[in-house]
């Protein structure tokens, strides 16, 4: 019997068959270790196209709010409701705050008013400077004051029995000298947030140092 070039192929290769599927059933850990790096290499680039996409779409947004607020021009609701001056109030002053005798510091009422003069909740950055103006060839500052957190100046704000203001308190520090003419110049700045706008004013206002009389 003659035996065919194939079947001689086939008897010749089947050790080889039996060797590869030995080897291919046996663990390899290194081939284990570069699947599982695949994987997350993998997951990794699917997260990051589609954090990608997701900056992609915040941006076209934000992009698009940009356009629509230019378009309004000047007059854009933001700048309608803003304020555009601040006033410190009259009651603004010199104040106790331990109940002994004698002021410890300035308490400032400041009112942001808009365009139509009606007084405005607006946020915004607050500094407030105590000035000794009794020798006007050296102004000496006694205080700086700075309410720039959005909830310690919404806590300033007093809108009830008729006032509207917020309240900022600047104590005098330890140790100063105050004038001798109970009078000290308050000078206060306002950053709206709306528009990044500054405004600022100032206004004289007395106080009783300790011992001093009412």
């Amino acid at each position: 019997m003659i035996e065919s070039p194939r079947s001689r192929f086939s008897v010749a290769f089947s050790p080889w068959l039996a060797c590869f599927a030995a080897v291919g059933c046996a663990p390899n850990p290194r081939i284990a270790e570069l699947t599982r790096e695949n994987q997350s290499l993998r997951e990794e680039r699917q997260k990051t196209e589609h954090e990608w996409q997701l900056c992609q779409a915040e941006l076209a947004g934000i992009r698009s709010q940009v356009e629509q607020v230019s378009e309004l021009g000047p007059d854009r609701p933001a700048d309608l409701f803003a304020p555009v001056s601040i006033e410190i109030a009259s009651l603004s002053g010199g104040a106790n705050y331990d109940d002994r005798p004698g002021d410890d510091g300035i308490t400032v009422h400041l009112r942001p008013k808009d365009a139509d003069g009606q007084v405005v909740k607006a946020p915004g950055r607050v500094t407030i400077q105590l000035l000794d103006n009794s020798d006007m060839a050296a102004p000496k500052v006694i205080a700086v004051c700075t309410v720039e957190k959005p909830e310690e100046l919404r806590q300033a704000w007093m809108g009830i029995l008729g006032t509207s203001h917020y309240s900022i308190r600047c104590r005098f520090p330890d140790g100063v000298a105050l004038p001798a003419s109970q009078k000290l110049l308050v000078g206060a700045s306002f950053v709206d947030f709306l528009t990044g706008k500054t405004l600022t004013t100032s206004k004289e206002v007395s106080f009783f140092p300790a011992g001093g009389s009412h």
